[in-house]
């Protein structure tokens, strides 16, 4: 997915490395898509390996092609919940990030 992001204030300082969030700071952005109307894409994870480096893991969500938004946010929801652990962040992705 990896689309550069342009994200509210807000979330930018709060970001790990660059574009990447914790699971509390991605479900807060979770929030944000949709209170705001951004249609949610899907999201990327990451790991942290032993030597400080970050590995993107292969499992990532696509919902590039859903067309129900509060479906799509939800299942962003689930996959934060079932993704979630040591060493782990996030990549939210929506439609109107700046390329």
């Amino acid at each position: 997915m990896g689309m550069q992001p342009k994200f509210p204030p807000q979330f930018a300082d709060r970001a790990e490395r660059r574009v990447w969030f914790n699971r509390q700071d991605a479900g807060r952005l979770l929030d944000w898509i949709e209170d705001t109307g951004q249609r949610f894409l899907g999201m990327d994870v990451a790991q942290k390996q032993p030597d400080e480096a970050w590995v993107l893991l292969p499992d990532s969500l696509d919902l590039s092609r859903q067309t129900d938004n509060f479906e799509a946010v939800r299942m962003g929801r689930v996959f934060l919940a079932e993704y979630d652990g040591d060493g782990r962040m996030f990549e939210p992705v929506w439609q109107d990030r700046e390329q």
